[in-house]
């Protein structure tokens, strides 16, 4: 960004701020006369606080990222590339298929020792696999969740380069995160991390990924001030840091668990804490991505993530007895301000619910008056950061990440919930719905009796009005989270490389027209029946060699298509550890890398095509036909409520307000209805493909 739009979006949020603090002390002074402050109180108390987290944000994102310190050019890279370091590469209790594609995309990257494998479930086929690759088999102790003793007990370089299994890195992203440590002080460089998928369960309706704004705007912003956070995967570490704030030099599992316990994520967030205290920096360049980031596919897992960050985050700001700077404490908050902002979320719906249940007005302010005041705070705020924030974090994505993070949240207060031993009943969104739950109901009993009963507590016209709107607001934006309403039908999609790829299946020719390292898709001829079993032969190209492919495979879909021929699904047998090595670099790492900007002889617009093919969610989210249509009975009773007896102009809004969200709605519920797969492929695999009306579509 340059500096003169930088400094309009510095203005922009310094405005915004300024009439958040005017529109505060006004509603402190005038607006709680007469009010019941056991409703009253609570409601500042959200108001303040959101206030608060979005000036601490605009803090952290004051800074402009040119004025990060470090950056350097190519030959500043090479020359800091001398000393070669160890790689971590930590797997957990999921598929072991996620290690091979990140120990190929090692062999490439310069600057590396040896490689170290952490395994955190005790499993013969991670052993076997590393094996192959001739890295080190380290198998963390059962107390050390996030392997980071083991990682330190094990690596014998000064520096130790740590990835997750099925993050890919660049082949310099040594050379690349070398440099930062020309500073002495500084124990961790947290690499910038991407994530090339076009869909998954951490991705928002508007296709961006929830975690762009910490990955790309406010960790950055923070390692300008040397308080970055360290977030795991994709981060060069110094061996002597992590020794000296667990306070040995032979680390144990018990002395990590002890200052972190539960997750990996929680245990990089407290040693951070520990390494802020102790003197240390901590710094995220970001100047390029320097690791592609796996696709998480399982919503109980993305629900134990956001539960590990609430717990983190309430641990952080309750350590204020640690030795931190002011700048440190400020770092910290920023930081645990979107997962704490689920809290806050949850205390929003309860207060507005009970104000229209109880007939109890909040304040005592003109509806004119309040929206004159508050608006401008508002817009200006939301504008302001997403421009500080180069418009990573959009107006909005504040409200959706709090109310997706509601059920995480609130349940962060229970036991420990380990993310490999989570079911598939942990659904990311649950707690949301319950709040609807509770909108749609307020809002139906409310138009019962503003129409015939007259039950619950009378409200000033314009004060029901207003608070109408804002359940209608909250009540769209929650729907629209959970991809209920028509800008996104609640189905997913699976990447599929595109290929073109000669092949035999059976006696039949055929061509494989897109790949995964665990099946494929054909366009044959020739009909296939579904459940036979067969043999593929091919051929995989790759930048290392062509590998013959004789793979048995088991016919899982076959749709008649335009022009005579068949889609057929496959899904792959026994894989030998070549064949596996081949589809892993043809179908990950080198679609990864072309997208980095690092593969040999492309560039990335010359990346090779993915293909998203639409599948059927199987887990069917919990009551969604439930929620469709006690959404639109509440927008019936909002719509009772406003004509009741007089209807004045702002009745006649909230009416347009319920008339097109109820018309969204419907087109969600139409659109849900178009293109869904075949019933008969597998649930647990994702080898799914579209019907032929579907495909033409």
């Amino acid at each position: 960004m340059r500096r003169t739009e930088h400094t309009a979006a510095r203005v922009v949020a310094v405005g915004g701020l300024v009439a958040s603090v005017v529109y505060l002390l006004w509603r402190v002074a005038f607006s709680l006369v007469g009010t019941d402050l056991w409703l009253s109180l609570p409601v500042v108390a959200v108001e303040v606080s959101g206030f608060l987290g979005s000036a601490i944000l605009v803090w952290a994102l004051w800074p402009r990222l040119g004025e990060q310190p470090g950056r350097a050019g190519s030959s500043e890279i090479a020359a800091g590339s001398a000393a070669a370091v160890d790689v971590v590469v930590r797997i957990d209790g999921r598929g072991e298929y996620e290690l091979r594609p990140t120990l190929i995309a090692l062999r490439s990257v310069t600057g590396v020792n040896d490689v170290i494998v952490v395994d955190l479930s005790a499993r013969p086929t991670v052993a076997a696999i590393a094996d192959e690759f001739a890295a080190t088999y380290a198998l963390a102790d059962s107390s050390d969740f996030s392997g980071v003793a083991c990682a330190v007990a094990t690596a014998r370089a000064p520096r130790f380069l740590l990835l997750d299994a099925g993050d890919v890195p660049t082949t310099d992203i040594v050379t690349r995160l070398t440099r930062a440590f020309a500073d002495e002080r500084v124990a961790v460089a947290q690499g910038l991390g991407v994530s090339f998928a076009d869909d998954s369960i951490e991705h928002g309706p508007d296709g961006r990924h929830d975690l762009t704004f910490e990955r790309a705007a406010l960790n950055p912003m923070l390692g300008t001030r040397g308080c970055a956070f360290w977030t795991g995967s994709g981060s060069l570490v110094s061996v002597v840091a992590l020794r000296e704030v667990l306070g040995t030099t032979t680390v144990t599992s018990t002395t990590v668990t002890s200052r972190t316990r539960a997750t990996s994520l929680e245990a990089h967030w407290a040693l951070s804490g520990s390494l802020f205290s102790a003197g240390w920096r901590i710094v995220a360049p970001v100047e390029v991505a320097v690791v592609a980031h796996r696709v998480e596919p399982l919503e109980s897992v993305v629900y134990a993530d956001r539960r590990a960050r609430v717990r983190a985050a309430r641990r952080l700001v309750a350590g204020w007895r640690q030795h931190y700077t002011a700048r440190q404490r400020v770092a910290i908050l920023a930081w645990c301000v979107r997962p704490l902002s689920g809290l806050r979320r949850a205390a929003f719906i309860a207060v507005l619910v009970l104000a229209m249940y109880a007939g109890s007005t909040p304040f005592n302010a003109p509806l004119r008056l309040m929206l004159a005041a508050w608006l401008p705070s508002f817009v200006a705020t939301s504008v302001g950061l997403g421009l500080l924030s180069g418009w990573r974090l959009h107006p909005g994505d504040r409200t959706r990440w709090s109310l997706l993070s509601m059920g995480p949240a609130c349940s962060s207060w229970r036991s420990t919930l380990n993310p490999v031993a989570a079911t598939s009943g942990s659904q990311f969104g649950a707690g949301l719905v319950v709040g609807i739950t509770a909108i749609c109901v307020v809002l139906v009993l409310r138009g019962i009796s503003d129409q015939f009963t007259h039950a619950l507590g009378r409200m000033p016209r314009e004060v029901l009005m207003g608070l109408i709107v804002v359940a209608l607001w909250t009540l769209a934006l929650s729907l629209d989270v959970l991809r209920l309403l028509a800008r996104r039908a609640m189905t997913r999609r699976s990447a599929r490389v595109a290929s073109s790829l000669a092949a035999i299946l059976g006696e039949r020719s055929a061509k494989i027209v897109d790949l995964t390292p665990h099946g494929a898709g054909l366009l044959s001829q020739t009909a296939v029946a579904i459940g036979e079993q067969a043999l593929l032969v091919s051929s995989i190209p790759t930048a290392s060699g062509a590998t013959a492919m004789r793979v048995p495979c088991e016919v899982r879909s076959a749709t008649a298509v335009e022009g005579g021929c068949w889609r057929i699904g496959v899904h792959f047998g026994n894989v030998d550890n070549r064949l596996a090595s081949a589809l892993a670099e043809y179908c990950t790492v080198e679609p990864l890398w072309e997208r980095l900007g690092v593969m040999p002889g492309t560039s990335v617009t010359e990346a090779r095509r993915i293909d998203w093919v639409r599948e059927f969610d199987d887990e069917a989210f919990i009551g969604r036909g439930t929620l469709r249509l006690l959404a639109m009975v509440a927008l019936i009773g909002a719509t009772g409520s406003s004509i009741a007896g007089h209807v004045p102009w702002f009745g006649w809004m909230v009416v347009s307000f319920a008339a097109a969200l109820g018309i969204s709605l419907l087109l969600g519920l139409v659109s849900s209805r178009v293109g869904q797969p075949s019933s008969s492929l597998s649930p647990d695999l994702a080898i799914r493909y579209p019907t032929a009306r579907s495909a033409r579509g």
